[in-house]
């Protein structure tokens, strides 16, 4: 198969296998060096994010450790539930307790809330606003005692995630351990403080966004925290790859993020740093390989525009001209070129545009000349139909003596033949087609009597139009040929002339309907292909002879419909397009 390519195509195929190779080395030193700076720095953001997440997990264990000795080993936590409430020795070891818990919340910076649970009693240690503590405090025990009754020690020490409106941030860690019937030791630790310790690690969030997710083993279900990210996150998952690549809706920005489960909470620790911040580095070279495509481009323009100036445009205009020519438009002519290969080319159109013009209009008058021929001698094969008929017709008549008949036919035969001989010019007036086929349908009438009856539907303005010769005498004689078989009842022709609109334009539309035996649907399909439809007689000659003649005058502006009425009889609608109030 042989590939055909245009001069632009070529041109500028050439001059990108010069520039191409060049930016094609730069854009991969580049992606190299930035692959190279992003796998080092994300390594050690990933190496930061994990001594956090291990740190942090060491400090759940050492609060529950420390939950674990307290409710073992100290001796007023011991004691207190042997004391009545309203005791003073339970008064005394409450203070100490208080104190102990004061001083314990201090200890462990990451710790919000220290306390000792009974339903009867809350003592605790806190850096939140006491009473607000105290009536979380009271809500999130009872739950967690009314839910721990039927599980093991083990499980009852796990953290977990719980969630308070009254809580700032929400979010919140909650452990304890049962001392003794009904006596917990428990602590609680704020997410949000945990998250602003993760956020403090990465700069306060100019290097990168921070957030603790809820997970359900591998998948990230809820957030924990209430700062606003900056790409959506949350469809990431928990992999062993160090860091997923996202991109922001809102900016069109690169993000890496990483998730690092905890192993002692349901919670992933997740931190999103903008690739800019990692390439901080390259903006040499990531500049470089920004302008260079923008460079090209301009160069590339430049150069386009001087090429189309001097060649692209004036092949366009050859092309155009080119284009017109073979559609028929003979009068287009090319501007002088501004170079001698153009200019040349542009005075060899012209010459030859003008001698094809020439030709054309010598064709045209020769095809003129034949069709005008084609068309008379279309024309002149419908005459001797009606004469055969008629001559059978006086023949009939004077058979039977019928010499009153024979006159009349003789007369209006004679005025038939008188219109025949006066119709060599194409077109005549509708009133005249009317007036011969009022002489046909006498004529069928005395061979016929008080069986055809004829109604003539025509404005006085509408029978002024011009229509090409024997355009409905044809379709008359064919409707009492084929049409009139039951010869027991009045035979019915209804012929209608009026102007109407077709496609938007005016047109002419004449009808011939009759109440007859109507079109067999074999013969319909054939005459709405355009096909002879031999009948026995010349019916279907004379047909075609009017399609033809309409077609070659007015080719598809007219159109010719063959279908049955609801009644049965046949119906031919001729729609002929008028110019200037004429067809």
């Amino acid at each position: 198969m042989k590939f055909v390519y245009s001069i632009r195509t070529i041109l500028i195929a050439g001059f990108l296998a010069v520039m191409l190779p060049t930016l094609l080395f730069m854009m991969i030193n580049h992606f190299y060096s930035r692959d190279i700076v992003r796998d080092k720095v994300t390594e050690t953001y990933s190496n930061t994010l994990d001594i956090f997440v291990g740190q942090t997990d060491d400090n759940l264990d050492e609060i529950t450790n420390y939950l674990l000795k307290m409710s073992i080993l100290d001796v007023d936590v011991g004691m207190l539930m042997s004391f009545p409430t309203n005791d003073d020795m339970y008064t005394l070891t409450k203070i100490r307790i208080d104190t102990k818990l004061k001083r314990d919340v201090d200890i462990y910076n990451v710790i919000d809330s220290v306390f000792l649970y009974h339903e009867q009693d809350i003592i605790m240690g806190t850096n939140s606003e006491y009473n607000n503590m105290k009536d979380i405090i009271q809500t999130h025990m009872g739950e967690r005692t009314a839910s721990s009754a039927s599980i093991t020690d083990d499980v009852s020490r796990r953290w977990e995630v719980r969630f308070d409106q009254r809580m700032p941030g929400g979010f919140f860690l909650l452990n304890s351990i049962e001392v003794n019937a009904g006596l917990h030791v428990g602590a609680l630790i704020r997410l949000k403080d945990i998250n602003e310790s993760l956020l403090t690690q990465w700069s306060d969030g100019v290097i990168g966004d921070t957030g603790i997710w809820l997970r359900e083993e591998d998948r990230l279900k809820n957030r924990l925290t209430e700062n606003e990210p900056p790409v959506d996150a949350g469809a990431t998952r928990i992999t062993n790859v160090s860091y997923q690549t996202l991109s922001s809706s809102d900016n069109g920005k690169s993000y890496l993020v990483m998730n690092r489960p905890s192993r002692v909470v349901p919670v992933a620790y997740q931190v999103i740093v903008p690739e800019q911040a990692l390439l901080k580095e390259l903006s040499f070279f990531r500049n470089v390989a920004l302008f260079a495509p923008i460079g090209l481009v301009l160069i590339l323009s430049l150069y386009l525009i001087f090429i189309r100036k001097m060649l692209f445009k004036p092949l366009q205009e050859l092309i155009f001209g080119m284009r017109k020519i073979s559609l028929g438009m003979l009068d287009v002519r090319l501007k002088r070129g501004k170079t001698i290969e153009f200019e040349f080319l542009g005075e060899t159109f012209n010459k030859m545009a003008e001698q094809i013009k020439t030709l054309k209009i010598d064709v045209y008058e020769e095809q003129l000349r034949v069709k005008q021929g084609e068309l008379r001698q279309l024309q002149s094969q419908i005459n001797p139909h009606f004469y055969m008929n008629s001559l059978n017709i006086i023949y009939n008549l004077a058979a039977l003596n019928d010499t009153e008949s024979v006159k009349k036919m003789s007369l209006h035969l004679a005025d038939y033949f008188r219109f025949i001989m006066r119709t060599n010019s194409d077109t005549i007036t509708i009133r005249e087609e009317l007036s011969h086929i009022g002489n046909y349908i006498t004529i069928q009438q005395i061979r016929f009597p008080d069986k055809l009856a004829c109604a003539i539907e025509a404005d006085e303005e509408v029978t002024k139009l011009p229509i090409p010769a024997l355009t409905l005498q044809p379709f008359v004689e064919n409707a009492i040929i084929h049409g009139f078989k039951n010869r027991r009842k009045t035979f019915h022709i209804s012929i209608t002339a009026a102007t109407s609109e077709r496609e938007g334009q005016p047109a002419l539309t004449l009808t011939v309907a009759d109440n007859g035996t109507g079109y067999d649907e074999a013969v319909l399909e054939q005459l709405r292909q355009k096909r002879y439809v031999p009948q026995g007689d010349s019916g279907g000659l004379g047909i075609m002879n009017v399609i033809d003649r309409l077609s070659i005058l007015y080719g598809d502006r007219c159109s010719i419909e063959f279908y049955n009425s609801a009644d049965g009889g046949a119906v031919v609608t001729i729609s002929i397009p008028l110019q200037g109030g004429g067809a």
